[in-house]
Parts: C-alpha cells; sequence; structure tokens
C-alpha cells in the first residue's frame, strides 16, 4: 500500500509540474488577456460594480488581482491559482478514490481524474474552470462524509467548497442547489437543531446561492450568457464533451458513450456496494440535466457544452468507477473495464506540450511572432501596421505590454485586408490576400505572421506637433483635417507622444475618427493606453492607425478621450497623416 502511495503522490507530482510548466509557458489566450486588462490591471472587478461579462470568473479575477500586484503580468503569475488549485485537485481524488476496495479501481479512477484530457490543460489557464472542478470535488467529498458522519466540520467545508466552486464558474450552479438542498435534507433527517449548523447553511448556502442566481438573471437579462449550443442534451452538450474528452467525433456515438455510467450506476444501486456515492452521483447528474431541459425549454438558456459543461466530466467518470466496481463483486470480470479508465491518462500522455491549448490553439501567439514584429520595427522609419483578427486584439495588446508597450496595436478593422505591412493570420480559417510570404510561424501550424511583398507606399500629408499641459479633460485634440482631397483615398495617422499620469492604470484612450460632410461617421477606431501600459511616467508611445477610403470623407479627427477625467499630461505629441498611394 505503501508504494502504491509513493507512486500516486510522484504521478501527482509530476503532473503538477506540467502544469506550472504550462502555466508559464503556453501563451495566453483571448479569454485570459481580455479579463486581465478589463478586470485585473484596473481592479474593478466585483459583481455589479464592474463591467459586465460572463468572462469575469469573480474567484480566479480577486485571486490574480493580488497576484499581479504582487508578482507582476507573468503568465505564471496569472495562472498560478489554477495550478495551486490542481493539488487540491489530486489530494481529493485520492480521497474519493480511497472508498474503493479493489486497488485496480481505485487506482484507474484516479488515474483518470487526475489526467483526464481537455480537464486537465485548465488547471494552466487563467480561467475559473480549473479551480471551480477541484472545489466541486471537495464539496462533494464532505457531503458525502456529511452524510454518513453527520459532523459539522464536514457541512462547512462542503458549503464552503460550493461556494468557492461557483465563484470560480457559475456554470455549477445547478449542483450548488442540489448540494445546498441535499445539506438541508441530511441537517433534517438527523434532527439537528443546532443553530450552528442551521447559521453556516444559511451563511454559506442559501444567502450566497441567491446572490449568485440574481446574478445570473442579470447576466441573462444582458445577453451575456451566449456560449452555449441549441443542439439539445445528447447532439450539444453530450457530444461537445465526448468529442474534447474522448475523442469522438460522431455526435450520437459520443452522447451514448458519455451517457453510458448512467444505466450503470442504476444498475449497481441494487448491489449495495457504495450506494450512497453512486446515488449521489446520478442524482446530481440527472438533476443537472433536467435543470438544463427546464432553463432551455422555458426560458431559452441554450444548454452548456464543453467547458461550461465540463463538470460534470469528473462526476460520470465516478460514477463509472464507482458503479463497475460494485458491480464487480458479484461479476469479477468487470474488473477488465476498468481499462476504460487507463485510456484517459494514455490519451492525454500523446497530447502532452508547451506551446498551445487543445481548444484554441489559434489564439497561441508565440515569443518568436513577437521576435520578428520587434526585428523588423527596427529598420522601419514608422510603427509598422499590423493587420489581425479581432481575438487576436487582446492576447497582441497583452504581449506588446510585456514587452514595455513597444508594439503597436492590431488593426482588425475589415480583416483580412492587404492595407498593412504585416499581417497575423490563421491561414486554416481565412484566405491570406495576395501579395504576402510568410515570415514566422507558430509551432501548432494555426497562426503565421506575413509581410507585404511590395512595401506600402505613403507619403506625410500633415505633421503636426503640440505638448498637452497637465489636465483632466475629457477630451484632447490633436489633428483636424477637413476637406483635404486626400481623405478620400485612405490614409495613415502616426502617433508619437510623451506621456506622463499619476493614475495607475490610467484610462486615456486614442480616438481617430472620419466623418462626412453631414457629420456622420464613417470610421471610428479606439486604442485603450492602459493595454499598452500600466504606469505612465515620461514613457514614449509610438502607435499607428489606418482610415480607410471613404468617398465623401469631409473631416479626419485624432484626439485624446480621457473618460475617468484622470490627470495626465504630455510633453511632446507628435501627429502625422500619412497620405496612401494606391498601386
Amino acid at each position: 500500500m505503501s508504494s502504491a502511495r509513493t507512486g500516486l503522490g510522484l504521478l501527482v507530482a509530476l503532473a503538477f509540474l506540467y502544469i506550472c510548466a504550462r502555466a508559464a509557458l503556453v501563451p495566453l489566450t483571448h479569454d485570459e488577456a481580455a479579463t486581465f486588462q478589463t478586470y485585473v490591471l484596473t481592479g474593478n472587478y466585483l459583481p455589479y460594480l464592474a463591467h459586465w461579462d460572463a468572462g469575469n470568473h469573480l474567484l480566479t479575477t480577486a485571486v490574480a488581482r493580488g497576484s499581479y500586484l504582487l508578482f507582476g503580468s507573468e503568465p505564471l503569475a496569472l495562472r498560478g491559482f489554477s495550478a495551486l488549485c490542481f493539488l487540491l485537485w489530486g489530494w481529493y481524488a485520492l480521497r474519493f478514490t480511497r472508498l474503493l476496495d479493489q486497488a485496480v479501481f481505485r487506482i484507474a479512477l484516479f488515474m483518470a481524474l487526475l489526467l483526464t484530457p481537455f480537464v486537465l490543460e485548465f488547471f494552466a489557464l487563467f480561467r475559473g474552470y480549473g479551480p471551480s472542478l477541484a472545489f466541486l470535488l471537495m464539496a462533494l467529498f464532505h457531503a458525502v462524509r456529511l452524510a454518513t458522519e453527520a459532523r459539522r466540520m464536514d457541512l462547512v467545508l462542503s458549503l464552503i467548497a460550493m461556494l468557492l466552486a461557483c465563484a470560480a464558474s457559475l456554470s455549477l450552479i445547478m449542483l450548488w442547489c442540489m448540494l445546498v438542498a441535499g445539506s438541508a435534507a441530511v441537517l433534517l433527517r438527523n434532527q439537528r437543531r443546532d443553530a450552528t449548523s442551521w447559521a453556516a447553511l444559511l451563511l454559506f448556502g442559501f444567502l450566497p446561492l441567491l446572490l449568485a442566481a440574481h446574478y445570473s438573471f442579470e447576466l441573462s437579462a444582458r445577453g451575456l450568457l451566449y456560449f452555449g449550443t441549441d443542439d439539445g442534451l445528447l447532439a450539444g452538450t453530450m457530444a461537445s464533451l465526448a468529442n474534447w474528452v474522448l475523442g469522438v467525433g460522431h455526435p450520437l456515438v459520443g452522447a451514448m458513450l458519455m451517457l453510458m455510467p448512467i444505466p450503470l450506476g442504476a444498475w449497481a444501486l441494487r448491489v449495495g456496494r457504495h450506494r450512497l456515492v453512486i446515488g449521489a452521483l446520478l442524482l446530481l447528474i440527472l438533476g443537472e440535466l433536467l435543470g438544463r431541459f427546464i432553463l432551455a425549454q422555458a426560458f431559452g438558456v441554450l444548454y452548456p457544452q464543453d467547458r461550461t459543461a465540463m463538470h460534470l466530466v469528473p462526476l460520470l467518470l465516478m460514477l463509472f468507477g464507482f458503479s463497475i466496481a460494485a458491480l464487480a463483486q458479484e461479476r469479477p470480470w468487470l474488473k477488465w473495464s476498468a481499462l476504460f479508465l487507463f485510456a484517459l491518462p494514455i490519451r492525454t500522455v500523446f497530447e502532452l506540450n508547451l506551446d498551445r491549448t487543445a481548444y484554441w490553439p489559434e489564439q497561441a501567439i508565440p515569443a518568436e511572432v513577437f521576435n520578428a514584429v520587434t526585428e523588423r520595427k527596427a529598420h522601419s522609419a514608422r510603427p509598422l501596421l499590423i493587420s489581425g483578427y479581432h481575438q487576436h486584439a487582446a492576447v497582441w495588446a497583452y504581449g506588446s505590454m510585456r514587452r514595455n508597450g513597444s508594439l503597436p496595436m492590431l488593426d482588425v478593422i475589415g480583416f483580412p485586408q492587404p492595407t498593412c505591412d504585416l499581417m497575423l493570420i490563421d491561414r486554416s480559417y481565412f484566405e491570406v490576400p495576395q501579395g504576402f510570404s510568410v515570415v514566422a510561424e507558430a509551432p501548432h501550424g494555426k497562426l503565421a505572421l506575413m509581410q507585404r511583398d511590395s512595401p506600402l507606399a505613403t507619403n506625410i500629408a500633415m505633421d503636426t506637433v503640440i505638448r498637452i499641459q497637465p489636465t483632466d479633460a475629457e477630451f484632447s485634440e490633436l489633428l483636424v483635417a477637413e476637406d483635404a482631397a486626400w481623405l478620400a483615398e485612405g490614409c495613415l495617422i502616426e502617433i508619437d507622444a510623451v506621456l506622463r499620469s499619476e493614475a495607475m492604470p490610467m484610462d486615456l484612450r486614442l480616438v481617430v475618427e472620419l466623418k462626412d460632410a453631414d457629420g456622420a461617421s464613417l470610421h471610428y477606431d479606439v486604442v485603450d493606453a492602459q493595454r499598452i501600459r500600466a504606469h505612465w511616467q515620461g514613457d514614449a508611445w509610438r502607435e499607428i492607425r489606418r482610415v480607410p477610403a471613404h468617398q465623401g470623407a469631409a473631416r479626419l479627427v485624432c484626439y485624446f478621450w480621457n473618460p475617468q477625467r484622470h490627470a495626465f499630461s504630455a510633453d511632446r505629441v507628435q501627429v502625422k497623416a500619412h497620405r496612401m498611394h494606391q498601386p
């Protein structure tokens, strides 16, 4: 037994090191970068007070804010909490599987939980899904202990763990409802009348659950619960899990495989072995599926899929493991079915990497791409105009910030379009415009940096230099061009500024707007300074923005917008308008 525990402990340690390596080395994804810029960088993340978005996974955002203040914006600093939660996940996976008598089932289920494909990589991401699963497993373990031993400490630990699980991901709110109701049922069954237990249930259960439910409805009312599927539980929810976890692409076959533990569990209930765990898992899974069906049919809420349905994976795995362990008491040959569990960690081993996520490979912008841009920037008289997809904008801004804000922001308008010096593009999804060649490529092959074969031809149409004295004005005009013939042909606006502000971060935005003779907006482009640098203390900001060709263009204006009225100054602001020459 001691050698087996040592082996499992070594496996957890190796997996944790792998998770930490991924957390440090895999480039950030869009959701991670956007959450960092919107909530962590600003420190404004509390529900009802902050920007409304379902991507604000409150627990991980709050921890990342503290980590950012202590350790900076390194990927490992942002993802460290998720990585640490993997240890909690491993510990409670071990405690749960120790309830099984036979070593083969215990080891197989433990390895399947610890190294589940798709699930594993979320412990190395700055998202709430990994931590939510760790706290869910903790909550379920202590809920089982509560049902068998009726100890107050198990009640408190279960409620707090479930509260933290839903604070990390609201996708678990249905399970939270059932766990709180189940805890109340256990107290009533055991005729517990002590005020402490009921106060704990109220404080850590009912009250935060009601608040979370209200917040969820507010998100839904704002149309922010947009990620999901209307394909139903089988073709949508279960098929998506089968695709990512099992690698089964056929929707019906995948859904049937994912649901197989349910009839197995119903069959195992009559045996009597592990009846409490099997019954509880069945209730949770069926309650979750029924609740999702009701929400979809009655309120039009989309069914969860892949990452938002991921909490079903450990429940189904445990139901399968405990069910076959119980049935094997009568049919010993069923122990061979444990081999199905070993298939999951084997699949994970074949997918190990340190450069991308399985779910968002095209969003991983490697250092080689940033280095290639930096090298070309050194030989360019003006900032390089880089075109990219809008899903890459936040990731690119994060990469530029990590390089002291030295790179201009992506031009995402009208992507893909050929008016640029460099283009960041997923060639498997977009058709590349003519006249571009690859200069750098991501290891996963989903993303390439391409350079224009013939340089853009421009000449300077306007060049002005101003100084902005300390001010908290909402608008500071930089350049105005009216009724110029070149406005309709398209142009590039280059900004070279030296900014100062005590605000950290400073919410200052560069706006470039093109209007027609009637004042109607033809083009509007905005770049947020706080996405480039958190602190501006005499630092340079060099930016370039593209203004597309528009017939009827009459007025071009470039200005700083200061919506929070932060005090700032600019020692020097040079603005150039580059007239475009059409080939």
